[in-house]
């Protein structure tokens, strides 16, 4: 662990050697810390995202899972997804660690959500984004206890059905708006 001080902008860095999934041996280094405690934390959470230990936070997890899924997902997508973490599961998880987060955690945060008066629909596709994070944090790096599967799932699948008019029925609205009716 390495921390050092810009005498020139009084700012901290940090950097740290680490392993990659392949084995070989890398240098990272990060500048622009306010404090030296700042610069520390940031090389413990990156060190502990390159192992994926499940008592990483929340926030640095969501690096590797994105990291993961870089060559399987399409940018769209990933942006999307990346949009409905940040916005609604970093604010309430970011700074908890994977392994202690339980399923009570995620009812009060389902509910926190609901409170915001969102859609069925738009509640189940940001609930489906906390599922895909802990799935993988399960079937991947081995998260005992995915919290998700525990507790029911917010919102709804199914897109409210839109009533569309036929044709005739579009025709017998505009005579009857327009006085001439020849109602069915």
């Amino acid at each position: 662990m390495s921390a050092s001080r810009d005498e020139k902008t009084g700012k901290w860095t940090a950097q740290c050697y680490y392993e990659n999934w392949k084995g070989e041996k890398k240098h990272k280094k990060k500048r622009g810390f306010a404090t030296k405690k700042e610069a520390l934390e940031w090389e413990r959470e990156f060190l502990k995202s390159t192992s994926a230990n499940m008592d990483m936070m929340l926030g640095a997890f969501v690096d590797v899972y994105f990291r993961d899924k870089a060559g399987e997902l399409k940018e769209r997508t990933i942006k999307n997804k990346r949009y409905m973490i940040e916005a609604h599961v970093l604010s309430y998880f970011e700074n908890k660690q994977m392994n202690e987060i339980s399923p009570s955690d995620i009812i009060q945060w389902q509910n926190a959500i609901r409170a915001k008066g969102y859609s069925q629909t738009y509640l189940r596709m940001v609930q489906n984004q906390i599922t895909a994070l802990f799935t993988h944090a399960s079937n991947i790096y081995n998260l005992n206890n995915n919290p998700c599967k525990k507790v029911k799932k917010m919102g709804k699948s199914d897109a409210d059905k839109l009533n569309f008019w036929t044709k005739d029925e579009y025709d017998c609205f505009i005579r009857a708006l327009t006085g001439k009716a020849n109602i069915l």
